[in-house]
Formats: C-alpha cells, structure tokens, sequence
C-alpha cells in the first residue's frame, strides 16, 4: 500500500503502491476524510482535518546521459503531500531518493506553509485537489 484514503460516507480506497503512477487522479470524487501515506521505513503520516488535499510526485531526468548514451531513467525525488485550510496550504516533502549532493535522506520529512495559489514553486496553483472536509 502506498496511501488508503477514508471517505466521509464510510468507504475507502487504496493505491497500487507505484511510486509513478499512484492513481490519485482516478480515486472516487468524494469528501476525504483522511489520508495516510506509507513512508519509507514502513511507518506512515496520517493529514485529517483540511478542507481540501493533494498528492504530487516529483521525478527527475537525465535527458541528455553522457556523450554517446542513452537519457537516464526516470528518478523518483520526493512525494508532497498537501492539505488547505483557508488560504493556507501545509506541504509535506518526503525523500525518497539521496543523491550525494542532497542534504537530505531517504525518509525525510520537511514541513512548509504555503499562501493558497502559490503552491506551486511560489507562482501558481497546483492542479488535482481533493474535496476534504473539515
């Protein structure tokens, strides 16, 4: 399991577990209760009580790979999750990947807040919020 999503009706959902294709964009349209996300080390991170959330996968590519190779493969970053209350959003950045240049580690948590309609680098709204209830 990579999220279970409780409903405000009872029911539930539950990803496929793939990093790459988590399936948000086709879980029920339906008033979200809470959500929790599997972490790295097994453990998992519970939001409840936001208006509205979101999902996001960040993942990088090498397009170019060295002189006479083939692009890189896709790498997995960081998942965010988010959820708004107000005009506030919380973001949760989670690693999932450590290059030698990151400063942080696989299972990392960081935490911001973000002003509504600018969670996305600072500049505009992110697509594929979720109706949640609050």
């Amino acid at each position: 399991m990579f999220f279970k999503v409780w409903f405000k009706d009872g029911t539930h959902f539950i990803s496929n577990g793939n990093y790459m294709k988590t399936l948000w964009h086709i879980m029920p349209n339906k008033p979200i209760q809470s959500i929790s996300f599997r972490l790295p080390d097994g453990n998992y991170i519970t939001l409840n009580g936001y208006e509205q959330y979101n999902h996001e996968t960040e993942i990088t590519q090498n397009f170019y790979g060295k002189t006479g190779q083939k692009a890189g493969k896709p790498t997995i970053r960081c998942q965010y999750l988010k959820g708004k209350v107000k005009d506030k959003i919380t973001c949760y950045r989670i690693s999932l990947f450590q290059s030698p240049d990151s400063r942080y580690k696989v299972g990392d948590i960081t935490r911001r807040e973000l002003e509504w309609g600018k969670d996305d680098n600072g500049k505009k709204p992110t697509t594929g919020w979720k109706q949640g209830i609050k």
